[in-house]
């Protein structure tokens, strides 16, 4: 996860999360555990890397005894945050109770959804619950409903912005750049503007899941690059007098976003892209998807949700597991031409095995 608004102004105040991205060398920090509570989804989206849908996966592994007992032991790991994900992790019959026992055991938590099935009285409890919720928006109505398999789904979704912005809950909006949305950015941009929200995810499509099937979803290079320089423009146009943009823009999957930022800040403004260099050289290293843990609802932990074929253990391991992901990443040997650009990637485009754009991104320069 690179945060675009803190690298644009290095020198200004921080962001939350800059702790564990940007934190000088020393003990690791432990993971943000994501637990996909629920393989089941009420809608059907294009992308889904957990092929969720209503009735197609089992609703958990997780008995309430089980729950509870991962609760206890996540809490002892003392993770940032607990992210509840799934699946759509609403639709889980335990949902609530199992967010409440969070909140009592002491651990952070966040909340990763479609926001269908958010009305006024789930407003009322993420804000008094959850630390942070994540609506997933994919661009204007017609691209946001066909990309989620259902009519109403981007009204829904914002209707729920507003129901959890209004009742003082820190939201976020999450975007997939997957081709669809990337035809319609700049219509997406404007309503994000319009919207009072506190962060922009912007991740990068991943060929996972549902999305393997099909291959329309999949942008090139060149309309990746087009559409980050178009983001990181987009955020440093609307920084604020304090210098930072509201809401902070990060971008997610993939780390030639790092040289990206830093090829654009090296041109417009030289001196914070050494500062930025700095920050960036501390984050590398890390594996791909460092600083989480993705547990399954059938108990099975990965380094990432994009990484279910190589299991790293169980959930009743969870404390050893969450000290392995830590470990320092070794750089390939395809990432050793790379030089100054491969200490701010740290290897971790090659990380999730897709493309590494790292040298294909020199066009990347302000107009």
């Amino acid at each position: 996860m690179i945060s675009i608004s803190r690298l644009l102004r290095p020198e200004k105040h921080p962001f939350p999360g800059d702790s564990l991205r940007y934190a000088k060398t020393g003990s690791p920090h432990p993971p943000v555990i994501v637990w996909h509570i629920t393989g089941r989804c009420n809608l059907s989206c294009r992308h889904c890397y957990a092929y969720a849908a209503a009735e197609s996966l089992p609703q958990t592994g997780f008995s309430k005894t089980d729950a509870r007992e991962f609760l206890r032991m996540t809490a002892e790991i003392k993770p940032p945050a607990l992210l509840f994900s799934g699946g759509e992790p609403l639709c889980h019959p335990d949902f609530w109770d199992i967010l409440y026992e969070a909140r009592l055991v002491g651990i952070r938590t966040a909340v990763s959804t479609n926001g269908t099935l958010i009305g006024e009285s789930e407003a009322r409890a993420l804000a008094k619950y959850s630390s942070y919720v994540g609506i997933s928006l994919d661009g204007p109505r017609e691209t946001h409903d066909s990309f989620r398999g259902r009519s109403g789904a981007f009204e829904a979704a914002l209707r729920a912005v507003e129901l959890t912005s209004s009742e003082g809950c820190r939201t976020g909006l999450r975007v997939t750049l997957a081709r669809p949305i990337l035809e319609h950015l700049a219509e997406f941009l404007e309503l994000a503007e319009k919207l009072r929200v506190s962060r922009i995810c912007f991740y990068h499509f991943m060929r996972s899941g549902r999305g393997v099937l099909d291959e329309s979803l999949a942008p090139d290079g060149a309309e990746e690059d087009s559409a980050l320089y178009r983001i990181i423009e987009w955020a440093d146009n609307r920084a604020g007098a304090d210098g930072r943009p509201s809401p902070e823009i990060l971008t997610v999957g993939d780390a030639a976003d790092s040289v990206r930022l830093y090829r654009y800040l090296a041109s417009k403004y030289p001196f914070r892209a050494r500062t930025a260099m700095k920050l960036l050289a501390r984050s590398s290293g890390k594996p791909a998807g460092a600083g989480i843990l993705s547990v399954r609802w059938d108990g099975a932990v990965f380094r990432n949700q994009f990484s279910w074929g190589a299991p790293l253990g169980n959930w009743r391991d969870i404390a050893a597991t969450a000290r392995r992901a830590g470990e320092k990443m070794k750089l390939a040997r395809e990432c050793e031409s790379c030089g100054e650009m491969g200490t701010i990637c740290g290897g971790r485009s090659l990380g999730f095995g897709v493309e590494c754009r790292v040298n294909a991104t020199s066009d990347i320069r302000p107009k």
